[in-house]
């Protein structure tokens, strides 16, 4: 593994400012799609299978912590409730660092590296999916 502190080339995407700004965007259309009392769309994956998705119960996580019940969060899905702080976390940065102008976090992964990356998140989603099918969400 290699992290380095640099500052983002002219053609290289501003991963930073890209992330920030998705994020603000979501949360802004969440926030008027809940403000206006629109229902909340029905999961595909369940209508056609009759399963659980890997991220059932993603809304209700939100919802909960948006009411701030933590606990009943985590327990609705563990892990987009991980990526929901990491994100967090990842935008307190994100702005620290374009708000001063800073040079940037990479890392680059090597091959065997990225293997146990990717080996690991396949993992993480099947074993999410399995507590969700088994919770029954």
């Amino acid at each position: 593994m290699n992290a380095t502190l640099r500052r983002v080339g002219r053609e290289e995407s501003d991963l930073e400012l890209l992330t920030l700004g998705t994020s603000a965007g979501g949360l802004a259309y969440a926030g008027v799609w809940m403000a206006g009392g629109l229902p909340v769309p029905p999961c595909a994956f369940r209508a056609i299978t009759g399963c659980a998705c890997p991220t059932c119960g993603a809304t209700r996580c939100v919802l909960a912590l948006v009411h701030g019940h933590v606990a009943q969060a985590l327990g609705w899905n563990p892990l987009v409730f991980a990526g929901l702080a990491l994100l967090a976390v990842f935008n307190v940065y994100a702005a620290a660092v374009l708000i001063g102008w800073l040079p940037r976090l990479r890392i680059s992964l090597n091959g065997w590296e990225g293997r146990v990356v990717r080996v690991a998140a396949v993992v993480l989603v099947a074993a999410n999916w399995a507590y969700e099918i088994r919770r029954g969400v």
